[in-house]
């Protein structure tokens, strides 16, 4: 099996690439998928200039575009999705073959090594899961990987409305786990590491009601529920309303907030 590793990254960050791809194997390839904002592309380093490096040089932001890049430009067997800030060893690339190998799955996500043994990344589930909207569990984009022919089968994609870099800022793994649910395609938990990244993340350091938060709230909720969602925030300024103000959350502005991001998903085409 060959092994892809779709690295999304934009700008000055193709000068961090270097750090994330290992030393030359034949069953591992890069395709890296480098946005610039610019006017000119930012030069390729030389470290990058592999005959295991694919480089396509986009311009724009947004990392669910340049995922969905990488992933047109994939040629291999099994897809990792990668960041310019995270780090491989051979071995996470063996975990991955080998659960493929052994099972019938599309897409398998795995967990992020913290580089700290007493904190785990997040809440994982404690076993192999097979999972369903039921399960309790939000993938990060980095611990998802995917069969390359499952996916273009089912014409699974990312929603570039969501994710860094899009005005809604995120989200964007989530519906591609929920998109490849509703196709009824095979998806699992696995508790084993494939990937280096720090504890630490952007979305983590947000308080409970920061504005993000709540035009990332109404956008899945549009994204879920449609025009339900443009009722749904002024029921949830009655229910929270104390909590808003604990929390010194002007309602009007929580309500005002979740409404935009409802707009933005409900006029907005998906990936046009």
């Amino acid at each position: 099996m060959v092994i892809n590793v779709l690295i999304s990254t934009i700008d000055q960050g193709i000068y961090r690439v270097k750090d994330v791809i290992l030393p030359f194997r034949n069953d591992v390839k890069y395709i890296i998928s480098h946005q610039f904002t610019g006017t000119e592309k930012t030069p390729i380093p030389q470290e990058l200039v592999r005959k295991d490096v694919v480089i396509s040089q986009i311009a724009g932001r947004g990392v669910t575009k340049s995922r969905n890049i990488a992933i047109e430009n994939a040629t291999g067997d099994i897809c990792i999705i990668a960041d310019d800030d995270v780090s491989y060893t051979f071995k996470y690339i063996d975990n991955i073959i080998e659960f493929y190998k052994d099972n019938r799955v599309d897409i398998a996500c795995f967990k992020i090594n913290t580089g700290k043994n007493d904190l785990e990344y997040k809440n994982y589930p404690k076993g192999v899961v097979r999972l369903g909207k039921e399960i309790n569990y939000q993938p990060s984009s980095i611990e998802i990987t995917f069969l390359l022919n499952s996916i273009k089968k089912h014409n699974l994609t990312f929603d570039e409305r969501f994710g860094l870099g899009s005005w809604l800022n995120g989200g964007g793994e989530r519906f591609f786990i929920e998109d490849a649910l509703d196709k009824n395609m095979d998806v699992y938990f696995v508790p084993k590491y494939i990937v280096n990244h720090p504890y630490e993340s952007t979305i983590k350091n947000f308080q409970k009601y920061h504005k993000r938060r709540n035009i990332q709230t109404g956008a899945i909720d549009a994204r879920i529920n449609g025009f339900l969602s443009l009722i749904k925030p002024f029921i949830a300024v009655i229910r929270y309303y104390r909590d808003l103000v604990e929390h010194n959350k002007n309602p009007f502005g929580y309500l005002r907030e979740r409404i935009s991001g409802a707009l933005y998903i409900l006029k907005t085409p998906l990936n046009k």
